[in-house]
């Protein structure tokens, strides 16, 4: 049976003893990102209208019966693209929303605090602006609450092992930076280590933020080399090959932060394939051999997914039996602009 959810009212302190033990991870998906960025429905439509306004409404009754994934698949060949001529077309689409919300000026900036890994590449006075920026245009953005508490966190004994992220942005360690930047000044050196590739160099001291899916080019700007469209996991040919593969950069990442942290899980939905073989792989593992030493509890769960709660008991108690398995316990918060104080009671 699985466990219940818990409220906030019963989770301080929950991720204290995990982070002075075996450490925990943040593991974050597309809901982090929005308003800012389409969600993979939207996506797929803003594609079907570049094959013609007729389409919108077959793609929107395809929706229902075929994963985000093979849409997008679809959606390349009807407009008749390689892969390579794809990446930028889906990068156009996923920062249409910020860029016709600011000015060009201002596009600049964000773009270049976009891509920018290391915190000394732009001065204080302009970190600081890209988080007014961003404020001012998407305030009720949850990245922005995760990242304030992020940078009061990321230094010391409490701090994340690892981020893993499915999306195909940056937007996330960017305000972290911004924020590291605005408390702690430029010059006292990175925090994040942007992992893009298998051969991405990993220093010591800095926290390892995995790009899963890959990572598309900022549109408009000149720095592409934190890009990795070579990994990008937007097409079903590339998630299949990456379902069917014993061994990928993606899974390895993944499998190795499940296996040594227990990872909170926010902004994702806990319904991708992969996703949930990971995590049912290393329950498993987990289940047998507690098992075997005798002591397994009933239900053995090391993971956590902050979800904004469907608002009637029986949604709830389904979506906690959907999970239970994979080894994650759902926190239930009323509203999803309180993960960050969520986060920040976690560890008190």
């Amino acid at each position: 049976m699985a466990k219940k959810g818990m409220s906030k009212a019963q989770i301080k302190g929950l991720l204290r003893n995990h982070a002075s033990t075996c450490g925990w991870a943040l593991c974050v998906g597309a809901g982090i990102s929005k308003p800012a960025f389409p969600d993979w429905a939207e996506l797929v439509g803003r594609l079907a209208k570049r094959d013609s306004l007729t389409a919108i409404p077959a793609v929107s009754r395809l929706q229902g019966r075929f994963s985000p994934d093979a849409l997008i698949q679809a959606a390349m060949d009807r407009l008749k693209l390689t892969p390579d001529q794809f990446a930028p077309v889906l990068a156009d689409e996923l920062y249409s929303d910020i860029r016709a919300a600011v000015t060009t000026k201002e596009w600049k900036l964000i773009g270049r605090a976009l891509t920018s890994a290391h915190i000394g590449s732009m001065t204080g006075p302009m970190w600081t602006q890209f988080l007014d920026l961003v404020r001012k245009y998407f305030p009720s953005l949850t990245a922005l609450d995760i990242a304030t508490w992020l940078a009061n966190t990321t230094q010391g004994k409490f701090a994340p092992k690892a981020f893993l992220s499915f999306n195909a942005e940056p937007l996330l360690p960017a305000l972290v930076n911004a924020n590291i930047a605005v408390t702690r000044g430029t010059t006292g050196g990175d925090v994040l280590n942007y992992v893009v590739h298998v051969s991405s160099d990993v220093r010591s001291g800095r926290i390892p933020y995995f790009f899963c899916h890959g990572l598309l080019p900022v549109p408009g700007t000149r720095h592409h080399s934190l890009s990795s469209v070579d990994k990008l996991v937007f097409l079903e040919d590339a998630y299949l090959q990456l379902a069917n593969t014993a061994f990928s950069w993606q899974s390895a990442s993944f499998l190795r932060v499940a296996i040594e942290s227990s990872i909170v899980f926010v902004g994702v939905s806990l319904t991708d394939p992969n996703m949930r073989r990971w995590l049912s792989w290393v329950h498993a593992a987990r289940v047998a051999e507690l098992t075997e030493a005798g002591n397994a509890a009933p239900v053995s769960t090391s993971h956590y997914w902050i979800s904004k709660t469907p608002g009637d008991t029986d949604t709830e108690r389904w979506t906690e039996s959907l999970v239970g398995h994979l080894g994650v316990r759902l926190i239930w918060v009323a509203d999803y602009k309180d993960v960050g104080s969520t986060l920040e009671l976690m560890l008190s």
